[in-house]
This record gives C-alpha cells, structure tokens and sequence, in this order.
C-alpha cells in the first residue's frame, strides 16, 4: 500500500502524451495546446481611444474651459484621413483609431459641445489620457500561449482577437467505462432483491463529458473470461479504461488477474486513503487502465485525484490536478487514527469550509452537494475550528 503523494507522482510519470491536431476556435474549449502560438499581430492593431469623447493635441489644453474647433467625427471601424491641426479636436467614439496630430483625448463627462465648437470643462488632463496604444497587450511575434495551456472562454476570446482560427491541440483520449458486477439494475422493472440501480456508469461518463471527452459504456458480470474478452476489446479502441468493482480481496474480484493476464503492467494497487483504498493503476504500452473501487464515492473520489489528472496529463496539460484551497474548517473535526489521508465531502460557507455528515464509501448524497473534496492527511487526527484545511475545489 502507497501514501496518496507516491500515487500521484506515478500517476504522471506514466502519462504518456497523446498525438496533436488541428482544430479550429469554436471546438478548442477545454483543448490543451501542444504548441506555443506566436501572435501575428500586435494589439491593439493601432492607437485607439479607450472612450466616447475628444481627441486632441495635449498642446492646446489650457485648462478648464479651453475651446477648440471640432474638425471631424470618427467612429468605431472608421480610419481618419484628417489629421488633428492646433485648435482642433475629434469627436471620437470608443474603438475607434486616433487621428493623425491628436495625443490626447478627453472623456465627452467633461465637455460641453457648442455646434462645432467644443469647451473641455476639466482643468486637469494627462497627456496621452484614454488611448490605447498599439501592441499594448501584445506585439507581433510574442508568445499570446504557451504550450500546456488549457483554453477557456476568456483565452479562446483573446486568440480570436490576433485573428487566429484554429490551433495545435493535443486530441482528446478515448476512454472506455466497464462497470462489473451481477447486482445491478438498469431500470425500476429490473429491480429485483439483492439489486440495486446502477450509478457509476452513468457518473463517470458525466463527469467525462463535462471535460469534453466522449465514452463508451459496458456493463459486464463476474466472470473472468467475460471480462477479459470486454476489456480486451475495449483497449483496442481506446486509450483509457475505467473498469469498476473487482479490484479488492474478494472471491469475485477479477480485475488484476485479468488486466495483468491481457499483459497490463500493475503500477500500484492500494493507495493508504480513504476512501477508494483498493485503487488499481496499469498499464500497456501507450494504454492505460484504472481499476477503481465499486462503491459510488469511492470511484468519484479516485476519478477526482487521480483519473482526472491522468486524463489532464495525457493531453499536455500543464496543470493537472484540481485547484488547491487552503479554507479555514467552520468546525470542530475528528479524524479517524489510521494512517490514511481521508477525502471528505466539504461544503463552502462565509466561514470556510464545513465537512459534510455522510461520508462512508457508499454514499453520493453528501458528495452531490459538496464544493471540494477537503484533504486530512494521516499526520493529524483533531481539528479545531478556523483551522486551515487543504481542500481540492470540483467541478460537479
């Protein structure tokens, strides 16, 4: 049994990268780029004023109540011919490019326009006050993005804005789901004693999807034979399996002797945490399998530590694993002595974090409502309130 650090740590050591290609913008969200991108333009692509107002040589300003010739009018997307003399102004609107002679420009708050006259009504201006200078954000030939960025809205925005289309992403992984085991029921006709409804699947494919990664899902019984031909077939088509249950001690679990009958190498198996103990990491050359726990917080809890990072690994990311916390706890808390780090469902309130009640390995209630997973390591055991806690945010 391996501490949660070692287990990550092998986690990204076995990351092999996948392949990159092509896509354009609008399919890129969520994409981790596999090269830098060098802006093609600066930008701005010009001297732009930052408001609707007057611009101006910063010469003419005499104070409040300085008077100057309105000489033309420029709009956003227009480019001006005119230049700017001494004594003139442009009525200028935000976006729209500096005439050539002005240096300046006043906000439109603090003038009074007269027909084609305009009296500035400030007796303070900065030269240079409200433009936006060329290359401002970024000059023609830096770096916009470095390779191992994960693109979002905002940074998908900004490549749009250096007239970028498309970009070299890593492709997402292919991932299989295989849920073992004869006591689930798929529907309530199917329900019958000793059933009980499946979840996992349908979680894991969920939570896959939310990172924009499409699955296939299977279903297959305790049987050793039966799994092999699945799992065999299912890592020829993909890149990643997720198989869950048959990865303990018990007479009907399969997963190890059959991954490792398949020639899947066994990285680690059995992680000093709680819960999701009896994690099963593997692999075959550029093929990777996780035989995670039965029980439905445990698979999400290995899906969050350490499926999710793999996942993030593989396509480049540069930072894959959840977003770290450090909240102060709402409450008294006493963790169990056992040598474990514990992942506990964790609420996000004024005062920090509150640990939520139902926590066994079971039960996806407390989990559904939880903000972040908060981390106790084996080293302390008593908590007191407004203590700082490691809390790992997710996105459910």
């Amino acid at each position: 049994m391996i501490s949660v650090k070692k287990a990550q740590d092998l986690i990204l050591e076995n990351a092999f990268r996948l392949e990159s290609e092509r896509v354009t913008l609008i399919e890129s969200r969520g994409r981790v780029l596999a090269a830098d991108i060098v802006s093609p333009v600066s930008h701005p692509l010009f001297d732009q004023t930052a408001v609707d107002g007057y611009a101006f040589r910063f010469e003419d300003f005499k104070g409040a109540k300085t008077k100057l010739h309105i000489c033309v009018e420029i709009k956003a997307g227009d480019f001006p011919e005119t230049t700017v003399n001494r004594g003139e102004v442009a009525r200028i609107f935000t976006g729209a490019a500096i005439p050539n002679g002005a240096d300046t420009v006043v906000m439109q708050e603090f003038t009074v326009q007269d027909e084609n006259m305009v009296v500035i009504d400030k007796s303070e201006i900065k030269k240079g006050a409200h433009i936006r200078r060329t290359g401002e954000q970024i000059r023609d030939g830096e770096t916009a993005l470095q390779k191992g960025t994960e693109l979002n809205a905002v940074s998908i925005g900004f490549l749009a804005s250096l007239g970028i289309a498309s970009v070299n992403a890593f492709r997402l992984p292919k991932v299989s789901i295989v849920v073992t085991g004869n006591e689930f029921a798929n529907s309530p006709e199917e329900l019958e004693k000793g059933k009980i409804f499946e979840s996992n699947g349908i979680m894991l494919q969920t939570a896959l999807n939310k990172m924009g990664i499409e699955s296939s899902y299977r279903q297959c019984e305790d049987n050793p034979e039966k799994l092999g031909e699945v799992i065999q077939q299912q890592s020829e088509e993909n890149d990643v399996l997720l198989v869950t249950g048959g990865v303990s001690v018990g007479d009907y679990d399969f997963t190890k002797p059959v991954l490792e009958q398949l020639g899947f190498e066994t990285v680690f198996h059995k992680i000093a945490q709680k819960p999701g103990k009896p994690l099963l990491f593997s692999r075959k050359g550029r093929k990777a399998a996780f035989g995670l726990p039965g029980n439905p917080r445990s698979v999400m809890v290995c899906f969050y530590e350490y499926v999710y990072p793999f996942l993030q690994a593989i396509q480049g990311n540069a930072l894959p694993f959840l977003s770290t916390l450090k909240l102060p706890l709402s409450h008294d808390f006493n963790k169990k002595d056992d040598g474990k780090t514990h992942f506990l469902a964790g609420k996000f309130t004024k005062e920090g974090v509150e640990i939520l009640d139902g926590q066994d390995s079971h039960m996806l209630r407390s989990l559904s409502l939880a903000d972040g997973l908060v981390v106790l390591f084996p080293d302390k055991t008593q908590f007191s309130k407004g203590d700082a806690v490691k809390t790992h945010e997710i996105s459910k």
